[in-house]
C-alpha cells in the first residue's frame, strides 16, 4: 500500500522551505460564512456540464466543512492567512502533499482547502485551491500549456513566500466573491486583526 507522503516531503521536493504545522487550536465550523450564498451563475459564461460539475464538487465535497477532521484527510497548514490590501483576503490554506505532489488535478480532490479564521477561533471554510508546482507539471520545460478545470486555465503564481511557481485556480464554493467565483482574493473575507498574516500585496 502506497503511504501517505507528507506536506514537507512534498514540498522539499520542489524547492519549498516554509514551517509546514497543523493546528489544532481551532474548532471545528459550524455555519458557512455570513457573507450570503455562492454567487449564481448567471452572471458567468459556462457551460451546463461545468454548472452541474461545480454542484457535484459542493455536494461530494461537503464534508471538509468540518474543520477538525480535516488532518486524518491528509490537510496541513500552510503559512499564515493570506491577504492582499488592495482586495480583501484569500484566507488560511491547508495543503494536502499528496495531492500537491502530483500533476493531477481532479475537482473532487482540491490541493488545498481555504478557511476563513474567525476572531473566535472557528475555521469557515470557504474556497478550494487548485495546485500543479510549474516544475512537476512540466518538468522538461517543453511548454507545456496551462491545466484546465472547470473550462478555466489556471495562472502561474510566482509570489508566494518560500514557494516555487505553482499553476493555481481558486473556487469559491462555499461563500460569495464579488470578483468571481474563480478569483483568487475576496473582498468579503479576512484574517483576524492582530494575527500573523501572509501579505500578498503587490509591493510597488
Amino acid at each position: 500500500m502506497k503511504s501517505k507522503r507528507s506536506l514537507a516531503s512534498i514540498f522539499a521536493s520542489v524547492g519549498l522551505f516554509a514551517a509546514l504545522s497543523f493546528s489544532g487550536a481551532v474548532h471545528a465550523q459550524e455555519a458557512t460564512p455570513d457573507h450570503g450564498d455562492m454567487p449564481g451563475m448567471s452572471d458567468m459564461t459556462i457551460s451546463p456540464e461545468v454548472g452541474k460539475l461545480i454542484s457535484d464538487v459542493r455536494q461530494g465535497t461537503a464534508g471538509f466543512r468540518d474543520f477538525d477532521s480535516i488532518k486524518d484527510k491528509g490537510y496541513g497548514k500552510l503559512l499564515d492567512c493570506f491577504t492582499n490590501e488592495n482586495i480583501g483576503g484569500m484566507g488560511q490554506h491547508y495543503v494536502n502533499g499528496d495531492y500537491a505532489g502530483d500533476d493531477v488535478v481532479d475537482p473532487m480532490k482540491p490541493e488545498a482547502l481555504v478557511y476563513e479564521p474567525t476572531a473566535d477561533g472557528k475555521m469557515n471554510l470557504v474556497a478550494f485551491e487548485y495546485l500543479v508546482f510549474a516544475s512537476v507539471w512540466d518538468p522538461n520545460n517543453t511548454g507545456r500549456e496551462a491545466p484546465v478545470l472547470f473550462d478555466q486555465s489556471f495562472h502561474l503564481m510566482t509570489n508566494i513566500p518560500n514557494t516555487p511557481p505553482v499553476w493555481a485556480l481558486h473556487l469559491w464554493l462555499w461563500t460569495s466573491n464579488p470578483e468571481g467565483v474563480f478569483a483568487d482574493f475576496n473582498p468579503l473575507v479576512f484574517c483576524p486583526s492582530g494575527q500573523p498574516i501572509t501579505d500578498m500585496t503587490p509591493k510597488t
